[in-house]
């Protein structure tokens, strides 16, 4: 049997597609919370106030770094190679904790001779300092290690609303930046504590002779390195722009940098899902399945992140003034010329966080953005005194691009270029179609909320209208899972029942549409037909396997699961030799192979249920045909 596709696919999807929305949801609130705060804000304390509160929550960043090294990433990646032994996770998650307390004694005490030192704002930092506790009773990554996602969503939730609550209570002019940055602080800190009780049921008591505290030390600074590296964009632009250019322009940057980094957090949200889960899947060896999730994650994340690429560029001059006030302008510039980060970012999250990353390859990803963070704060030298803020901006598009590039590079030999960077084409077309009409709006109308939300429901509309003429990968898949699309192969097909989602006649459409295709493949020329052999031996192993299924009356779940296997690296090796056939070709070819993934996960549902040999000889013959 093909242990590495059993593997992939006895993975309980449903699982997977609960947390993306529950973090999805949670993302919203985080877009949804600023909206509502950030207009009152700027306008209460100011831009003066906005900007020391970014600097100086900048500047406490460094300590909260080495207060918690790099124990969230890396804690997240081994709860998860350990998800079901109760021992081990708790083991390593007092192991862990005793470490970042230690760690945070020391970074407190650094702060604290920081603060005597400063003759600025001490006020501030003083209460600045409870972000340095919270993160040192943030336990997060268990639960994110342990793909309990609703626990943090939940509290996150609560504390959030509380939070917004407060600000509008008890922020009312400009000298009230104090409590401001107070009230942020203890919703922080009360939102790492609330996690502590969910933990009575999930972990052991430490073990003392057993924290491994020598070998956490030693990977947390291995990951350390790239976290503290990764900081760099976040933080050190803010206070290179408040020391060398001014503090108002860093609140700039800080307003900014918000929007953008709330237009990005929905695609993150992959991330955060797909790293323990590739995780998992590595520890169990399943490569296979981890590459076509990487594929699939790719085609989600750049989809989403062209479209609300274009939508910032198209809206962002007018919405900078409108929403933060007449003083923050700027902001809009800054808005525009940072926005390509939308889309390295969410690549260079698939590259690094969700494969570099699971699958333990620290120098490939320590390099990437260790590179990315010297060459930002080379560039930010050279531009910060010339252009300002402006020049911090463009540092930070031009390191993010360089992290990418690298990231990619590493694994070019795993994933090629078309299988990845193919379709970009269409999203671009598409968000460039959005981007005029919007822009045009944008520029010939007032800007007014019901005005900014009928842009954005325009942009959104000609976006989809476009993807779906062009037929992009994330509109097929879009499709696909919502059971809305038809899978057409020359004259045969696999049909999606659109009410009961069942597929008619799978097994003899599957015969015929290969001999199709198997036709087609011969015109290409000798090299790329010697790669054709392991396609012809696997679609032989299928058949034979066919055979043994069909006159086998003694039928049980691991025929199921041994056909579903090679039905599923059949769709997998079809889909990458699309490139051998002629362009009017691929796209039938793409859409086969979806088919068979749907029946793979029909397939996979009934093996995962008990069933007499009779049952499942009747449900094969009923279903799939013979």
């Amino acid at each position: 049997m093909n242990n590495t596709i059993h593997d992939f696919y006895r993975i309980n999807k449903m699982k997977l597609i609960k947390n993306f929305i529950l973090n999805s949801s949670y993302q919203l609130l985080l877009i949804i919370l600023p909206l509502i705060t950030a207009p009152y804000i700027s306008r209460v304390i100011g831009a003066h106030g906005v900007g020391i509160y970014a600097f100086t929550g900048a500047n406490v960043q460094y300590f909260i770094l080495f207060a918690v090294l790099g124990t969230a990433t890396y804690g997240n990646r081994e709860i998860a190679y350990h998800q079901n032994d109760k021992y081990k996770r708790s083991q390593i998650f007092w192991g862990i904790n005793f470490l970042s307390w230690i760690t945070a004694a020391f970074s407190f005490i650094a702060f604290f001779c920081f603060i005597l030192l400063t003759h600025e704002y001490q006020n501030i930092y003083i209460w600045q300092s409870l972000l340095i506790l919270a993160s040192l009773f943030d336990v997060s990554w268990y639960f994110m290690g342990r793909e309990k996602f609703k626990v943090t969503v939940t509290r996150n939730f609560i504390i959030k609303i509380l939070t917004v609550i407060s600000i509008f209570i008890f922020v009312r002019n400009h000298n009230d930046l104090p409590i401001y940055v107070a009230i942020m602080g203890i919703g922080s800190l009360l939102g790492s504590l609330s996690l502590w009780p969910y933990l009575r049921h999930e972990i052991n008591k430490p073990n003392l002779r057993h924290l491994n505290l020598k070998k956490h030390l030693h990977y947390t600074i291995i990951l350390f390195i790239p976290t503290i590296a990764t900081q760099i964009y976040l933080v050190a632009n803010k206070s290179m722009i408040g020391l060398m250019d001014s503090v108002i322009h860093a609140g700039f940057y800080q307003q900014a940098d918000t929007i953008i980094k709330m237009a990005i957090s929905v695609i993150g949200t992959i991330g955060v899902v797909m790293l323990p889960r590739i995780a998992s899947m590595h520890s169990e060896g399943n490569m296979k399945g981890i590459r076509a999730s990487i594929v699939k994650t790719f085609n989600i994340a750049t989809g989403i992140s062209f479209g609300i690429f274009f939508g910032i560029l198209g809206i962002a001059l007018h919405f900078a003034p409108f929403f933060f006030g007449k003083s923050f302008e700027m902001v809009g510039v800054i808005m525009m010329l940072e926005a390509p980060i939308i889309i390295f970012l969410p690549m260079s999250n698939v590259f690094g966080i969700q494969y570099l990353l699971p699958l333990n390859r620290m120098r490939a990803f320590t390099l990437s953005v260790t590179f990315g963070a010297v060459l930002n704060i080379i560039i930010n030298f050279a531009l910060i005194p010339l252009f300002g803020v402006i020049g911090a901006t463009v540092a930070t598009v031009i390191s993010e691009f360089a992290v990418t590039a690298y990231q990619y590079f590493s694994i070019r030999k795993e994933f090629s270029f078309s299988d990845l960077f193919g379709g970009l084409w269409k999203y671009f077309i598409s968000g460039l179609l959005m981007f005029a009409v919007v822009f045009w709006m944008n520029q010939s109308f007032k800007m007014t909320m019901i005005q900014l939300i009928l842009q954005i429901v325009v942009g959104i509309f000609i976006y989809i209208l476009s993807n779906i003429l062009l037929k992009t990968q994330l509109w097929l898949m879009a499709s696909d899972l919502l059971g809305k699309m038809q899978n057409r192969v020359s004259g045969n097909h696999i049909r999606i029942d659109q009410d009961q989602e069942m597929l008619e006649h799978p097994l003899d459409t599957i015969e015929a549409s290969i001999d199709q295709f198997d036709i087609l493949f011969q015109e290409v020329d000798e090299k790329e037909r010697l790669s054709h052999a392991n396609f012809l031996t696997t679609l032989n192993n299928f058949e034979n396997t066919l055979k043994n299924v069909t006159f086998n009356d003694d039928l049980n779940k691991n025929d199921i699961i041994r056909l579903s296997d090679f039905i599923a690296e059949l769709s997998i090796m079809m889909s990458k030799k699309r490139k051998y056939l002629k362009v009017q070709d691929q796209e039938q070819l793409y859409q086969f192979a979806q088919g068979l993934n749907i029946l793979v996960s029909k397939m996979e549902k009934i093996a995962q249920e008990e069933h007499s040999p009779k049952e499942l000889k009747e449900w094969f013959k009923n279903e799939l045909g013979e």
